[in-house]
């Protein structure tokens, strides 16, 4: 090829990729909606040792990352995205933050090495008991430490693991609340110790809140996050904030590519309120009071456990009522609501998850 040629080529290879990276961050900043909301995920293991449930192959997770950046996402740090979110600061392209919980030494070996190839930002939730004593296949504070240094950010899951809404025999309400702000500033201040000052970011063990530890963590200055399904905007709970989870069943790519794409919806209110609840009783009734205006509010679709249930919609000037209701009862353990309307002006669907938590007689949680 002849240098005038050669120089041609490379003008126009890289008057295409400005082109099309410009078309991208123009649609982006024109899009009022995806320009106030992001995406959070979250993954357990990277490994095909370890249980499925909770597992994503570290091939798999390589094609995740291929996806993302594929569909135009900017991987951010967590503390941006909050940050952004928070003060209604809009972000310049599609936003995603990628999250570990637990502190699996699979994450160093396997997801680590490819974040960090990619100078790709991502926090990791431990709790610092289980490091602290060699606890099955977790970290080092060495390896958490190389990792804090280079992209990740190591934040608060509780100190012990616990399900932290369990009330011991014979506990009353306020001895239940010190114990477990304890257990929570505990691991703060030995996270604090191994590797310097720390946002108060928290990650509730198996996702499990109500309001009241809602409001504990509130008045102790946390973020908190949790485990159902949903986009993050500035109608977001900042003590409840939902990531996507992206293992196990959830780890098909073409499940992410929809949930990548998601939309949070705009919600104002919502019932029930109370998440703790007794197995086997009647499956309460989710009610829904979010902004109208992008919202295909016919085609509005509430499921539960996957199923779907009968929706009803009710607008009265700029706002939406939905309403639905499970004909049946709670399963032991978690379950959620999702619920789902397409956008008018967007590809994809608002979705919210509301979680439940349910226990048998002999008050026993299940893991």
């Amino acid at each position: 090829m002849s240098s005038t040629l050669l120089q041609l080529s490379i003008f126009f290879t890289f008057f295409f990729i400005s082109t099309a990276s410009h078309s991208n961050n123009k649609a982006t900043q024109n899009d009022p909606i995806r320009q106030h909301q992001a995406v959070i995920l979250q993954y357990h293991h990277v490994s095909t040792d370890t249980p499925a449930s909770t597992s994503v192959s570290p091939d798999v997770f390589i094609e995740h990352l291929d996806l993302i950046e594929g569909q135009g996402f900017e991987v951010k740090p967590l503390e941006f995205v909050i940050e952004n979110i928070k003060n209604n600061i809009p972000f310049s392209n599609k936003t995603v933050a990628i999250t570990f919980d637990d502190g699996y030494d699979s994450i160093y070996l396997a997801a680590y090495p490819q974040l960090k190839s990619r100078g790709l930002p991502f926090t990791v939730f431990i709790c610092p008991k289980a490091i602290d004593k060699s606890h099955g296949s977790t970290m080092t504070w060495e390896q958490l430490k190389e990792m804090d240094e280079n992209g990740g950010y190591i934040a608060n899951h509780s100190f012990e693991h616990l399900h932290l809404l369990e009330q011991l025999e014979n506990e009353t309400e306020i001895q239940w609340q010190d114990r477990i702000k304890q257990d929570i500033t505990t691991a703060q201040q030995r996270l604090e110790a191994q590797l310097g000052p720390r946002l108060k970011y928290f990650a509730y063990p198996y996702g499990e809140f109500n309001e009241t530890l809602k409001n504990l963590l509130k008045n102790e200055g946390y973020i908190a996050f949790a485990q159902q399904s949903g986009a993050v905007n500035r109608f977001s709970d900042m003590q409840s904030l939902p990531r996507f989870p992206a293992s196990g069943v959830y780890a098909n790519v073409k499940t992410l590519t929809t949930k990548l794409n998601s939309l949070a919806f705009p919600v104002i209110q919502y019932s029930p309120e109370q998440k703790i609840r007794k197995a086997n009783d009647l499956t309460p009734q989710i009610s829904l009071t979010v902004e109208a205006e992008d919202i295909r509010y016919h085609q509005a679709q509430c499921y539960f456990s996957g199923s779907p249930v009968p929706t009803t919609t009710v607008i009265s000037e700029n706002q939406l009522i939905i309403q639905a209701q499970y004909d049946g009862t709670l399963p032991l353990g978690r379950s959620r609501y999702n619920c789902t309307a397409p956008s008018k002006t967007q590809k994809g669907y608002y979705w919210f998850s509301m979680p439940f938590i349910s226990t048998n007689e002999e008050q026993n949680w299940q893991d």
